[in-house]
């Protein structure tokens, strides 16, 4: 499902914004936001909704969520605040017209789908450019001391992926070796920001439940040998 207000068109599967045929940036963060308040249309949010849902047993400081609001009336031209709502004292809702467009049935995704497993837990990466850090708006965001605000940086096409550190504090590490400069990802390779390990997994979109099953599999058992030595 596509949907299009007023000369945009949003494409959650594909996970991209344009304004006719020109692509809009959004953050990772920004653009589930958006995603959310358009799902949910034309209901207004709670703010604590919002948090529950963007940031899941994750606390993060309430002044994240009006930067990405602002984001967004930025990247749509909402100077008026007229297509975002805010419901003072309350949260937000979105208030344009939307037109919902069904895929046709040969429009399916190509390429590979792009995914960090850490514990239990898979992150879909975007095509394009997708932030790893500490900061809440980050596409991954990481909340960990180890872990610098804008860590690094992992840009994906339709069968690739390189990540590239962004002079974090604590480095960025594939298979424990410290990247220099950007460097491809490996289906299966482990990647650390700071103290922290995710898995890269990089598989056809119908195979990607069983792609991050297999990461979690391969996660529990290297858990289980490390108690175990």
């Amino acid at each position: 499902m596509r949907y299009q207000f007023l000369d945009f068109t949003f494409d959650p599967v594909a996970r991209e914004l344009r304004r006719g045929s020109e692509p809009v940036h959004l953050s990772g963060k920004s653009f589930d936001l958006l995603l959310l308040l358009i799902e949910q249309r034309p209901r207004a949010l709670q703010k604590h909704e919002i948090y529950d849902r963007l940031w899941p047993e994750t606390y993060v400081a309430e002044a994240n969520l009006p930067v990405l609001i602002r984001e967004i009336r930025t990247a749509i031209g909402d100077e008026k605040r007229k297509l975002i709502r805010t419901v003072h004292g309350f949260g937000y809702a979105f208030a344009a017209g939307v037109r919902q467009i069904e895929r046709p049935s040969d429009d399916r995704a190509t390429g590979l789908a792009h995914i960090l497993v850490h514990a239990d837990r898979p992150f879909r990466l975007a095509t394009g450019e997708n932030i790893v850090g500490r900061d809440p708006s980050a596409a991954i965001f990481i909340p960990s001391s180890t872990v610098s605000r804008h860590h690094a940086l992992i840009t994906t096409d339709v069968m690739t992926a390189t990540v590239a550190d962004l002079g974090s504090k604590n480095g960025t590490r594939i298979d424990g070796s410290l990247i220099q400069s950007a460097t491809p990802l490996r289906d299966g390779c482990v990647v650390r920001f700071g103290s922290i390990e995710m898995v890269y997994r990089c598989c056809d979109p119908s195979g990607a439940t069983e792609s991050v099953r297999a990461s979690l599999i391969v996660t529990a058992a290297k858990n289980r040998d490390s108690r175990q030595s």
